[in-house]
């Protein structure tokens, strides 16, 4: 099944939700709903077809229905099947994206500036296995404890809490696996490209990205086995020892050429990732040289 992409805020809107039992042999009915249908399923299996394609969704795990879309149940429970269903709806535009289609690190569209609010893309698989399942049904219970009144307050806090379930289906989506490499390669290339420049920090990067630092760092590290800053520190450095063996230029001018204003901070950099001074390698790259 395809997944459900949109950006946020604003967030999509609750509408409703029970908790409910499909007895044994019994099922869904046929129909095209108008909103989306969020089912969890506590316990038992909901045989489950959409557009042609059947679902079989078990304990633990979640289906979300399309608005538009025949669905209904393509066989009875086996079993009492206990289940929440959550209705909701978007008014923003969505799109239903294949899996390979998604850039799963792609979650920053816009940084907050002082007038406007951050803009994110949230990818939710429409069927999937709940990862944080406690998480998740306290949040439920929350929600549905709220229902018997109509007070406004009360309404409110239903959308805050959706909110919630919604991005701790976003955190148990993202798969930095598919999309480390691909990360990891933007990065490398944006460093490489501005290695020179004093002020790379990890904020320029993921500006540059449009990803959360930390996403970036778990990338480069898991593909390459060491931070963007610390990638930053060692490509200046060969770029620095590559001066040193064929150039002549003093060391504040090597210093400045890669990035580094001060010289005396490029020679300890350089001495505690080496081993020696940065004069030391000069001398013995010239003599290797001869």
């Amino acid at each position: 099944m395809n997944t459900l992409c949109f950006s946020a805020p604003p967030f999509p809107t609750y509408i409703t939700g029970r908790a409910h039992c499909f007895k044994k042999g019994k099922k869904h009915i046929k129909r095209i709903f108008s909103v989306f249908d969020l089912l969890i399923v506590k316990s038992g299996v909901i045989y489950m077809s959409e557009n042609g394609v059947n679902y079989d969704v078990k304990e633990g795990q979640y289906i979300i229905l399309a608005p538009g879309l025949e669905h209904f149940s393509y066989k009875p429970c086996d079993t009492d099947t206990h289940y929440y269903w959550l209705h909701f709806d978007i008014d923003v535009h969505y799109e239903l994206k294949e899996v390979d289609d998604i850039n799963w690190g792609m979650i920053i569209k816009q940084e907050k500036t002082g007038i406007e609010a951050a803009k994110h893309v949230l990818h939710i698989p429409r069927y999937g296995t709940l990862i944080n399942e406690k998480f998740i049904d306290s949040e439920i219970t929350r929600l549905f404890s709220l229902d018997s009144t109509n007070k406004p307050e009360k309404r409110l806090k239903e959308q805050i809490i959706f909110q919630e379930i919604l991005l701790q289906l976003q955190s148990d989506a993202i798969r930095i696996p598919t999309s480390a490499e691909q990360v990891t390669k933007q990065a490398v290339a944006y460093i490489q490209a501005n290695y020179y420049k004093e002020m790379i920090k990890m904020d320029n990067l993921s500006k540059e990205l449009l990803l959360h630092p930390d996403y970036i760092t778990r990338c480069m590290q898991k593909t390459l086995g060491v931070t963007p800053m610390h990638y930053l520190t060692s490509y200046r450095l060969t770029k620095a020892k590559d001066f040193l063996s064929n150039t002549n230029e003093k060391l504040d001018s090597i210093s400045r050429q890669i990035g580094i204003l001060d010289s005396a901070y490029f020679t300890r950099v350089f001495k505690k990732n080496e081993g020696i001074t940065p004069s030391e390698f000069r001398r013995l790259a010239r003599r290797e040289g001869k």
